[in-house]
């Protein structure tokens, strides 16, 4: 795949340049940087503090000088200017990096988006709309980037548990599973500021090997598999029965389920048990049910935890 040709485009008066080398940094995984700008009125006493930052970084100032009719909406216009000039005249640029928290760039996001550039946003998180992060591909905010500390006890509630819940909910398999990298994929969908590294964690595994939500299984040389943790509340106490289910499904599951095994082969292919399961609850995949998965199926049948048990991948029958 070729390497990503950034443009990062700074509205220098909404958000300085006090975080701009991490940014940088972050932007180094996703490609290399072609375009560097910053948007400012640079005769202005209020720049001083940050000319040399500029030129040692080598940020191209694009010089704007500010009458009292003009206003500093004036940055904004040419910042936008620029971008559509660079999307129309110049195909190297692949991504958009859109550094402000100002909600009147968002037209100018969902244009270039609706190109097909990928755009990332950067601001303070304290002062950006929520619209204008949801318009972004990814955001990165610049006022939580100073150091941040892992959690030392993982039974503590992490900052990102809500999303990583969600992103599992509508990630997972039949067999209530799902890869790593899938998994970040929905989350930095769901939130185009979900990042890792800002929460204390040099990589997505970490984060989720913290985290008392899931359980993590590494398979031998393939990506990590992730399922959410039995203690998580799935909505189905043990033994508890779901309205519109089928009167006597959990005996119909342990038929077919039953007819599946033998005394030398006594376990069942996770998909084999999820396919027979679905067959039983009126649908067409077991994720289309009320039970989600083969551990939710368990736990809200006595019947069926009795007789069955998860082994991995597998629905093994007790001999116990």
């Amino acid at each position: 795949m070729a390497e990503q040709q950034i443009a990062v485009l700074i509205d220098y008066e909404n958000v300085g340049l006090g975080s701009i080398r991490w940014l940088f940094d972050q932007i180094s995984d996703i490609g290399r940087i072609v375009v560097k700008r910053a948007y400012a009125d640079w005769s202005a006493e209020n720049t001083r503090r940050d000319r040399g930052q500029v030129l040692e970084l080598g940020i191209e100032p694009v010089i704007l000088f500010h009458s009292a009719a003009s206003g500093k909406n004036s940055s904004d216009i040419r910042l936008a200017i620029d971008a559509v000039d660079l999307l129309h005249g110049s195909s190297f640029v692949d991504t958009f990096v859109i550094v402000s928290a100002d909600s009147d760039f968002v037209p100018l996001v969902t244009k270039l988006r609706s190109a097909g550039k990928s755009v990332i946003g950067a601001g303070r998180k304290a002062a950006v709309s929520s619209t204008l992060v949801a318009s972004c591909d990814k955001y990165f905010y610049l006022d939580l980037e100073a150091s941040p500390t892992p959690l030392a006890d993982a039974a503590q509630t992490l900052p990102g548990d809500s999303l990583l819940v969600r992103a599992m909910k509508v990630s997972v398999d039949d067999q209530g599973r799902v890869t790593g990298s899938k998994l970040m994929s929905t989350m930095q969908r769901l939130d185009p500021a979900f990042n890792p590294k800002s929460l204390g964690y040099s990589t997505f595994s970490r984060f989720l090997q913290a985290s008392p939500e899931v359980n993590l299984t590494h398979p031998r040389g393939g990506d990590v598999i992730v399922e959410l943790s039995n203690g998580h509340p799935t909505g189905n106490p043990a033994g508890t029965r779901i309205q519109d289910t089928p009167a006597g499904w959990d005996a119909v599951i342990d038929k077919a389920w039953s007819n599946k095994v033998t005394i030398d082969k006594p376990f069942i292919p996770g998909t084999s048990a999820a396919a027979a399961a679905a067959t039983a609850l009126g649908v067409t995949k077991l994720k289309d049910s009320s039970y989600k998965t083969l551990q939710r199926l368990l736990d809200a049948s006595e019947l069926l935890r009795t007789k069955w048990s998860r082994d991995g991948g597998r629905i093994l029958r007790r001999t116990d």
